[in-house]
């Protein structure tokens, strides 16, 4: 039993020296997870419309083309808010977030085309006050390191005079 015992040791120390030493693997990036920030300084414009505050920024990576940038802003009633959300395509020659582990991060400039805005409304306690409402729009969004800006366009009512959304906020 005593050489059999060698005999298996044998060969798993000829494995691991054919194999290499063990290291783990590198974590690789993953197409799909979540950016998130409170900016000092980031507001949302419609027309004459009295400018928004910016509380939170949200942007979700769904796949390695698909954005969703989701803005919660204070409404103009008190204790009252809004959420626009903006979905697009990642632009050409712009490459997705890094992310890992659901959580992304923003290393380099990123550029998406906008396809569709949402907005909702919610009350002081948080519930919702109706449902979302949805437009197709076109447009697009810049993000760097320091800076967002998007700009999105009702695609229906652009030639009746309709302002475009615009969101910018400071990031660092």
């Amino acid at each position: 039993m005593g050489n059999r015992a060698f005999g298996c040791g044998a060969v798993l120390a000829a494995a691991a020296l054919l194999l290499g030493p063990w290291r783990p693997l590198a974590a690789e990036e993953e197409a799909f997870g979540r950016w998130r920030y409170r900016p000092n300084s980031c507001v949302v414009e419609h027309g004459a419309a009295p400018r928004l505050r910016c509380q939170e920024l949200q942007l979700d990576q769904r796949s390695s083309d698909v954005l969703r940038l989701s803005v919660q802003a204070d409404a103009k009633e008190p204790g009252a808010s809004i959420r626009l959300t903006l979905v697009g395509a990642l632009a050409e020659g712009s490459e997705p977030m890094g992310c890992r582990n659901g959580s992304c991060s923003l290393k380099r400039p990123l550029s998406f085309t906008l396809v569709s805005l949402s907005l909702a409304r919610f009350d002081g306690r948080g519930l919702v006050q109706s449902l979302p409402r949805t437009w197709s729009v076109r447009g697009g969004c810049q993000i760097d390191p320091s800076d967002l800006r998007c700009e999105a366009l009702n695609s229906d009512l652009a030639a009746l005079g309709e302002p475009p959304w615009i969101i910018q906020a400071q990031l660092r």
